[in-house]
């Protein structure tokens, strides 16, 4: 608990030297609201789900699972950073999805620009999902069909939340 007020210290600080005063009373704001004093999956998932995807920010995604990485990425817990690294390819997909449904496939054209490079070095997998902004109906494709599902959709949610309760809720936090 000391470190968590140590750095909303820290982000006090910050804001005050940079003058960012609105923000910072937008902070104060929001610590006095936190009832849980800590993570919250719920708006965790409501950041990913329902602000990020729907509104096409994929470079804001791309960072807060970066940063989640990082987090796992020096503790020993290794079972943990494989199980996000699954996750974020499965967000990352959703977040292609939403943009066809939505009939904007010039931003999957602008999310492959700016992670395509990343995205291929990791994994060979990701080749064909550079072709979807130019297939006609791609939630008819076989390869692409189970990814328009609500039952897809759901079960990515319901992963990420029990994926997030696991490590905020449990004994392991960041």
């Amino acid at each position: 608990m000391e470190n968590m007020q140590y750095a909303e210290e820290l982000v006090r600080e910050f804001l005050v030297f940079r003058g960012f005063t609105n923000t910072l009373q937008a902070f104060e704001t929001e610590l006095c609201t936190d009832i849980g004093k800590g993570f919250q999956v719920d708006k965790i998932l409501d950041l990913i789900f329902s602000v990020y995807i729907p509104k096409f920010q994929a470079e804001k995604l791309v960072g807060l699972l970066s940063f989640f990485k990082q987090c796992f990425s020096s503790s020993s817990e290794t079972v943990y950073v494989n199980t996000l690294s699954k996750l974020e390819v499965s967000i990352l997909r959703c977040y292609i999805v939403h943009a066809v449904q939505s009939g904007r496939k010039d931003k999957v054209v602008e999310f492959f620009g700016m992670n395509g490079n990343d995205l291929l070095q990791r994994s060979n997998e990701w080749s064909s999902w550079f072709a979807i902004p130019y297939i006609k109906n791609p939630s008819l494709d076989a390869q692409f069909r189970v990814y328009f599902s609500k039952e897809w959709y759901e079960a990515l949610r319901l992963s990420v939340r029990n994926f997030f309760s696991e490590i905020f809720n449990g004994t392991h936090i960041l």
